[in-house]
């Protein structure tokens, strides 16, 4: 019997997924299974009897610091959850998660058993998860501040120049000179043009008609305007039933359309763009094609802002959709974004941090 259960725990040792360390009880590694040796790179051969527990730990990580050897868990008769960097045979640190107890014997306390577990996978995972909350909340930020300084522009700056141009009306009618009327005259355009100008930026930074229309009627909108700044024909088309959407879709799609528009314009060499807008029972399309130089997609940095793709990739991820570049040297640019949507209107496999509200 005793055998039978020796040889099962021997074969319960060899073939776990865990790395299990054993270490007698003056540090030494005396046993290791075929789990630590995948994950360490050592093999059982240099270690056994060659090197202690403190050569293979660089310290238990800690949420006050990265790196530390106090209160080892070692010198504890059981942890049962802790974290430490395990130095591998290639000389690279890296992240597990550990427990471990010690094994009692008679006369006082025997060997050490160590179970770890690779936690790189969690802690990248959980590295791109704060990454994506930051993003979030700066691009929150970001349209709240648009949101605030386009009021303010409108509002205030915008109303003043309104009123001094009724202002300069009035003085108008008055009996003037001809060099008075004519300086006159030179004000009331200047105001004019600078009204127009805090008008247009207003616009830019948060236009009215995302918030009080909805996304089709704020991407026609653009889709004029675009075409008189640049002077590259603009189509907008549309498609199935025309609804609102929620308020984060709408700002991300709008967001997205404005930023690869404004790329075609610098950077395609284009004449004639267009930008589609497609409802589906199931989601929303966005795309924006251009007929330019095009390029090749796989020079696009993988971080950064090149292009902007990246911010749009970032928008677009938060929301659970997808967005795909068509492209080739000399074949013009197609970016093509969908976003799954819930029967409200809302991104149906929303990111956990994402703030819909």
């Amino acid at each position: 019997m005793l055998n039978e259960t020796a040889r099962f725990m021997e074969t319960l040792f060899k073939n776990v997924t865990d790395a299990i360390l054993v270490v007698d009880g003056k540090g030494d590694v005396i046993g290791v299974n075929p789990a630590f040796e995948r994950m360490s790179g050592w093999m059982a051969e240099e270690v056994l009897g060659k090197k202690s527990l403190c050569d293979l730990c660089r310290g238990m990580a800690t949420c006050q610091e990265e790196s530390s050897c106090i209160d080892c868990f070692a010198s504890r008769l059981r942890m049962p959850s802790f974290q430490i960097h395990l130095h591998t045979k290639s000389g690279e640190d890296i992240a597990v998660a550990g427990s471990s107890t010690r094994l009692p014997e008679d006369g006082g306390l025997g060997a050490l058993a160590v179970i770890l577990r690779d936690n790189s996978e969690m802690q990248r995972a959980e590295r791109e998860r704060h990454q994506r909350q930051l993003t979030n909340y700066v691009i929150q930020a970001q349209e709240e501040e648009r949101k605030r300084i386009s009021r303010d522009l409108h509002d205030g700056i915008g109303q003043a120049l309104y009123s001094i141009m009724v202002g300069l009306r009035v003085i108008n009618q008055l009996d003037l000179n001809h060099d008075m009327r004519q300086h006159l005259d030179e004000v009331q355009q200047l105001t004019a043009r600078t009204l127009e100008e805090v008008k247009s930026l207003s616009v830019e930074l948060r236009p009215s008609a995302l918030d009080d229309l909805g996304l089709a009627a704020a991407l026609r909108s653009y889709s004029k305007r675009f075409e008189q700044t640049f002077g590259i024909l603009t189509t907008f088309e549309i498609g199935g039933q025309r609804r609102r959407y929620d308020s984060a879709v709408e700002t991300a799609l709008y967001r997205i359309a404005q930023e690869a528009m404004t790329n075609a314009a610098k950077y395609a060499d284009t004449d004639s763009i267009t930008l589609r807008l497609a409802d589906q029972p199931d989601g929303v399309e966005v795309c924006i094609e251009d007929h330019g130089v095009g390029f090749d997609p796989q020079h696009l940095k993988v971080q950064g802002t090149g292009l902007g793709l990246y911010g749009m990739r970032e928008r677009v991820t938060l929301l659970g959709g997808t967005l795909t570049i068509e492209a080739a040297p000399g074949q013009g640019t197609k970016i093509h974004v969908v976003v799954p949507l819930d029967e409200k209107g809302g991104p149906r496999y929303v990111h956990p941090i994402a703030d819909r509200g």
